[in-house]
């Protein structure tokens, strides 16, 4: 499941298809980001984060081999989210 495959985040049936292993995960309304993380077991992450974004309509994963893997694309991600959002409210 790389980042660019969506998938509805209100559905028990998707989160039940996540792998429960360490990766990324990003949450989205419509096709907008809200919020990018990473756990050892992203099944496990996505089931626990569910209540903290009520309007999260999707959600994209992405598998990684190691910790510092995983809060290097964390990092990498949040960056990218800062330039979207403020280009958005630019002008």
């Amino acid at each position: 499941m790389p980042l660019h495959e969506l998938h509805p985040f209100n559905s028990d049936t998707e989160i039940a298809q996540v792998p429960a292993e360490r990766g990324v995960y990003v949450l989205y309304q419509i096709q907008i980001p809200l919020h990018a993380g990473g756990a050892e077991n992203l099944r496990e992450a996505l089931i626990q984060v569910h209540s903290d974004f009520p309007g999260a309509s999707h959600f994209a994963i992405e598998l990684h081999a190691t910790t510092a893997e995983v809060e290097a694309r964390v990092d990498e991600l949040r960056q990218q989210f800062r330039r979207v959002r403020s280009s958005a409210f630019v002008g």
